[in-house]
């Protein structure tokens, strides 16, 4: 039985599509990401998920229940982070963790909560008023994690963490999936999280799925990107051969850049070795470049990231 089953989900406001014809599968125990721009139906597929709206056609099945209408016994097997949270200003950290673990029935002495507070450097203490962003994201995990959910549904979770903390977040998620087998949902635009954390993963844009497939598949990239300094800016020669290579060539400042793929670069490599080289750089395309490129590619507008 899947953690999450959409077939042909659309949602529509005032006659505009926010998601279209939706179709996707997330087994139970996986961390499934789900990648995309701004804008490109994540936060509109989460707000279904959580029965927060309404479809307009399609059907949504978690954890094994169709959803339709409002269904609470479902939404308390559902951990949830909001990309933005908003909690009650005058109390503590500590009092909004104690009043959520009453609403749950949860032993906060029994859980491992305050392991991970201490682990995320929480500041329960304080009023939630004076809460940074980053606090208030930290108590946001606390409570998605407080009632030991099935699934874990998190939209944008990393956002005002520093890199540390996030490290620990996410080592936090690896353990709470290998121990329990809760299900993570992980809704992001930052293509490096996807690689360190998921299993599988589906791009959307545009309000339609675009990809879904494994991150060793995704992450399987043959492009390279070259830089090369010192050539003579005049020699005809040699810049006809690099736009052989790559039409997209660029000449900035004395550095050539280009791209290439993998069965090119040993010919490229020999092609450099005859000409006046002085410093040479070569390093694989990264994930997020990737992505940028192929919107570019797909919007029609000029990619101002292929050659960085």
């Amino acid at each position: 039985m899947s953690a999450i089953l959409l077939r042909n989900l659309t949602k529509t406001y005032n006659g505009k599509r926010g998601v279209i014809d939706l179709n996707l599968k997330v087994e139970r125990g996986e961390i499934f990401g789900f990648i995309g721009p701004n804008g490109a139906g994540k936060s509109t597929t989460i707000r279904l998920l959580l029965q927060l709206i309404a479809p307009t056609s399609g059907e949504i099945f978690v954890l094994g229940h169709r959803i339709h209408g409002d269904d609470p016994s479902l939404r308390r097997k559902i951990g949830y982070l909001p990309s933005e949270i908003r909690l009650y200003p005058d109390m503590s950290g500590h009092q909004v963790l104690s009043f959520a673990a009453s609403v749950h029935g949860a032993d906060l002495k029994k859980s491992r909560i305050h392991d991970y507070a201490e682990r995320l450097q929480w500041n329960g203490k304080q009023k939630i008023k004076s809460y940074s962003l980053g606090n208030r994201k930290k108590l946001g995990i606390l409570l998605s994690l407080i009632h030991n959910p099935e699934l874990l549904i998190l939209d944008e979770p990393t956002s005002g963490l520093d890199p540390l903390v996030q490290q620990q977040f996410f080592q936090i998620l690896r353990e709470w999936n290998e121990l329990k087998g809760t299900t993570v949902f992980f809704s992001t635009h930052i293509l490096t999280e996807v690689e360190k954390l998921c299993d599988h993963v589906a791009i959307i844009r545009d309000g339609r799925l675009r990809q879904v497939s494994t991150v060793s598949e995704i992450s399987d990239i043959s492009d390279h990107f070259i830089e090369v300094s010192c050539f003579p800016k005049d020699d005809g020669l040699q810049l006809r051969e690099l736009y052989q290579m790559d039409p997209r060539a660029k000449y900035e400042d004395g550095v050539y850049r280009f791209r290439v793929q993998d069965k090119e670069l040993c010919s490229v490599l020999a092609m450099l070795s005859r000409m006046p080289v002085k410093n040479l750089s070569v390093r694989r395309m990264s994930l997020e470049e990737k992505f940028m490129c192929e919107y570019a590619s797909e919007a029609n507008v000029p990619d101002r990231r292929a050659l960085i």
